[in-house]
């Protein structure tokens, strides 16, 4: 079975990406199940801020999910109008608006609604966490 996950919840406000992470790592462990990709959207997309810094005695969601990501080779699309609003911009967006800075973590990517729905048509399941 193919999955992909809808995460809307915040990550410091809700557990939905501690739990959608744990999700994903079951369905990778097991030999026939396999995930499209993660799209985040609306307060979920707080989680690719590079610039949320944790407590040091927390876990670093974040940097969980892109280590998961690239270990698995599983993309992590951010809801671009979702992260725009929320002050979230990648290199490309920060030049488009004249900003001299960036803020979108490494192995994150902003994408549209569209991306969403391709996952949806490519995928078995959609699983969604808020």
């Amino acid at each position: 079975m193919n999955y992909s996950l809808f995460i809307t919840g915040s990550p410091t406000a809700s557990r939905a990406c501690q739990t959608a992470l744990d999700f994903a790592e079951a369905v990778v462990a097991h030999e026939q199940h396999g995930i499209q990709g993660i799209f985040f959207y609306e307060e979920a997309v707080a989680i690719a801020n590079a610039l949320a810094m944790p407590p040091r005695d927390e876990c670093n969601i974040r940097a969980q999910w892109a280590t998961f990501a690239k270990q698995h080779n599983i993309p992590l699309y951010v809801c671009i109008a979702a992260a725009l609003r929320r002050g979230q911009l990648n290199q490309a967006e920060a030049k488009r608006h004249e900003v001299e800075h960036f803020n979108l973590a490494d192995g994150f990517q902003l994408e549209g609604l569209g991306s969403l729905i391709s996952l949806t048509l490519e995928s078995d399941r959609v699983v969604r966490f808020n």
